[in-house]
């Protein structure tokens, strides 16, 4: 059983080799996949000062045992971002330029300055708020370039006015005391907008935390994802969406997971320490029917298996459902999958029309290893260790991370196989190789 000792260690060791690798945005920041909440799975635009201060409470106040009998918080386990979402605005309080042909009618939350308006019955004080946050050690999230209000495409009618409003999004930011932020895509169809906000941003003395949320747009720089790991600027952000917008739906998950694979490249990965391929908040808790918890245990092992952000998405502040998932969420072998680095990001290896098998390189030349069955029916299911790239001539150590227990050894050159995986399930290991 992986004591908590033995997940420091291995995150020690995941340290040491990430001053190894080439870098990305260079603000120091995201040097593992950044960990979380953040308000839209939960909330949408229905988001407000009250509900996120119960929701930073939520993530530092309340302990549970988790499977080597200690008690933790959410925070404890390293979800240590809350981030406000898109639904902080006064929508059409700002300046307008009357054009039919603009959405919202040409209305803005912009006043002529450049200032962006925030709702102040919704959010009194986000200084206050971000206040809050840090005295409980949480780093805050916030959210630009939003969707709600569309006013993306009246800012463009006015370059000039565009500009001050960039520079505006990004005081507010700071003023605010923020450390991260999500910038969403809508309206900024060419990313000119999304690249003179990070110009502002890069400009500033504090390292700001920066999602480009794109919805996998891979036209390349600025606005598209990293294509190319040895052109300037070739991620001026720490993660970015590899897909569109996540739904609590196991197709939608297998989708999204499907769109992580172009950023996997054996030699040259363009999902890295600093620059991370993301396929959205995670919807653990939030799937409905008889599979909710069987699909959130296979949807939040993918999302380690390929180094994603972990971004909690449902609500936390509800006892009995964080309860539920809480052996999930809080498993450290799984956590630990997701964090190591150890020059590569992980991979799928197999898919066939029923079931799909994943990888990921750990310390030692082990392997993280995730089958998932994606069909209706149980699958039995095999895959030899030599194209999980373990060739060590001796026997194979075999571990659990659902179960939290040591399997019986594999031969050498041999096969791990699971048989009857129900469906949407998963089996989650690790595979090393001894002496």
């Amino acid at each position: 059983m992986m004591m908590r000792s033995q997940f420091c260690a291995v995150l020690l060791g995941v340290a040491s080799m990430l001053f190894m690798q080439p870098s990305a945005l260079e603000n120091g920041l995201a040097r593992t996949p950044p960990r979380g909440w953040r308000s839209w799975n939960c909330d949408h635009g229905d988001v407000n000062d009250t509900a996120i201060r119960k929701v930073i409470d939520a993530m530092v106040s309340r302990k549970r045992v988790i499977h080597d009998g200690s008690s933790m918080t959410l925070f404890d386990l390293g979800f240590t971002h809350v981030g406000v979402d898109d639904g902080w605005q006064a929508c059409e309080t700002g300046r307008t330029i009357p054009d039919k042909h603009l959405p919202n009618n040409g209305t803005s939350f912009h006043d002529d300055s450049g200032k962006p308006l925030v709702n102040a019955t919704k959010f009194p004080s986000l200084k206050s708020l971000v206040d809050y946050g840090h005295s409980k050690n949480v780093s805050m999230g916030w959210y630009d370039n939003n969707c709600i209000c569309m006013d993306e495409y009246t800012l463009r009618a006015d370059a000039v006015w565009a500009q001050k409003a960039y520079l505006g999004d990004v005081q507010l930011l700071l003023d605010a005391g923020f450390d991260s932020v999500k910038i969403d895509n809508c309206g900024d169809d060419d990313g000119s907008g999304f690249k003179a906000r990070i110009a502002h941003i890069k400009a500033q003395s504090k390292p700001i935390l920066v999602e480009n949320s794109n919805q996998g747009n891979e036209g390349g720089p600025p606005r598209g994802n990293p294509n190319n790991t040895l052109a300037p600027g070739w991620c001026d952000f720490n993660f970015y969406r590899s897909g569109g917008d996540i739904g609590p739906d196991f197709g939608n998950i297998m989708a999204k997971l499907q769109r992580t694979i172009p950023y996997q490249d054996l030699h040259d990965p363009l999902s890295r320490p600093g620059c991370w391929a993301y396929p959205d908040m995670l919807e653990v808790g939030n799937f409905r029917g008889p599979l909710n918890l069987t699909e959130s245990r296979t949807h939040f092992g993918a999302w380690c298996i390929v180094s994603s952000p972990l971004i909690l998405g449902l609500d936390v502040t509800s006892g009995p459902l964080v309860d539920e998932v809480w052996p999930i969420i809080s498993n450290l072998e799984a956590h630990a999958v997701n964090q190591a680095w150890f020059g590569h990001p992980g991979r799928q290896v197999l898919m066939t029309e029923s079931y799909q098998i994943w990888a990921k390189p750990l310390a030692h030349g082990s392997q993280a290893v995730l089958a998932i069955n994606t069909g209706a029916a149980p699958v039995s299911l095999s895959v030899a260790v030599t194209q999980l790239n373990i060739t060590a001539p001796g026997r194979v150590a075999v571990r659990d991370l659902w179960t939290h227990t040591t399997l019986p050894d594999l031969p050498p050159r041999g096969e791990w196989s699971v048989q009857d995986l129900g469906s949407h399930d998963s089996a989650f290991v690790t595979l090393t190789p001894q002496p």
